[in-house]
């Protein structure tokens, strides 16, 4: 099996380094006192949820360890190690700096400080490249209800472009209202020349993938639902929108690996990218992933091909995209 060398769809709150987050939720009074390394662990990677939205509560405690300038500064380093380790060479790690605001920071010092934990760890793990996705959030029942903290993420995006920012998303509950509301957003984040994925038919909708194609996103989150119509699908591969799957994340939502749409996407010709959304979370990594995909009959060449899609999908600048490639054809090299 090839080994996997990006991730285009990776959440630093739900990717936390476990032992960090247990001393920092202590030290935060995010858990009772008596909690022990043990529950906190299982709190963690508790899976049976009634609803997406009671699971979606776990980022609510992984967002309490990370409201001061240095508990974001540590929770990207720390990644960073863990993430080289793993022979990662390029990650796009994203969260939502409107969630990080309840200790007072302002969104452009979250921004900041999570930046300086990027570039500490580029001095101390250099053969990963970490750069950074911000994200617009759904909250409440309508996009209205949460416009003045997206309106400040894009601002903030727009300045920091460039600067260790690549990309904007849109993540949260994907269904809490209707999913075209939140155009005018992309709208604004274009006139800031801001590139965007969208988190799309991941929750049982995929008109929803239609719709942010209709967005103009450059890549899709996740968008695994577009096979529920032939059309959908049709359209997918015919732009070659970029997917970012992760297939174990998905297990939530009704799928084994087996009835996993991402073997039918690529026999489509789709263009798809492999990765783990929620490295703790989830209990997996993009290397475990391939290696799942492995078992089930997805070939190395397939493998391979879904690192360089990510690639070509980074929002990265093109001189890094091309010793990107550069380095992923030696190591495969090497291991063939």
């Amino acid at each position: 099996m090839v080994p996997a060398l990006t991730e285009l769809h990776l959440h630093l709150d739900g990717s936390l380094y476990l032992p960090w987050a247990y001393e920092t939720a202590k030290r935060q009074k995010a858990v009772k006192d008596d909690c022990t390394f043990e529950d906190f662990y299982m709190m963690m990677y508790r899976t049976d949820y009634k609803t997406t939205e009671e699971a979606f509560l776990k980022f609510d405690l992984t967002c309490a360890c990370m409201q001061t300038k240095k508990d974001l500064h540590d929770s990207v380093y720390y990644l960073a190690r863990e993430l080289q380790d793993l022979g990662i060479i390029y990650a796009e790690v994203r969260f939502a700096s409107q969630q990080h605001c309840l200790g007072g920071l302002s969104q452009d010092e979250v921004v900041s400080a999570v930046l300086s934990g990027v570039s500490d760890a580029a001095r101390d793990y250099p053969r990963v490249m970490i750069r950074i996705i911000n994200c617009l959030m759904h909250k409440g029942n309508s996009a209205k209800d949460n416009d003045a903290q997206n309106r400040e993420t894009i601002e903030v995006t727009g300045k920091y472009l460039g600067k260790g920012v690549v990309g904007l998303d849109l993540a949260g509950y994907e269904n809490n209202c209707p999913f075209e509301e939140y155009a005018y957003l992309f709208e604004i984040a274009r006139g800031y020349g801001i590139p965007y994925t969208i988190h799309a038919g991941e929750m049982g909708e995929g008109k929803h993938v239609m719709q942010a194609l209709d967005m103009h996103a450059d890549r899709i989150g996740h968008g695994i639902d577009c096979v529920q119509d032939e059309s959908w699908l049709k359209r997918v591969v015919e732009e070659q929108v970029p997917l970012e799957v992760c297939p174990t994340s998905n297990l939530s939502f009704g799928f084994t690996y087996v009835s996993h749409p991402v073997r039918q996407l690529l026999e489509a010709g789709a263009k798809v990218t492999i990765n783990s959304d929620n490295m703790m979370f989830s209990q997996t990594c993009a290397s475990n992933e391939y290696l799942i995909l492995s078992r089930m009959g997805v070939s190395d060449a397939q493998l391979m091909q879904c690192t360089y899609n990510a690639i070509d999908a980074a929002f990265c600048t093109e001189e890094e995209k091309k010793d990107l490639r550069r380095r992923a054809a030696e190591i495969y090299a090497d291991h063939h």
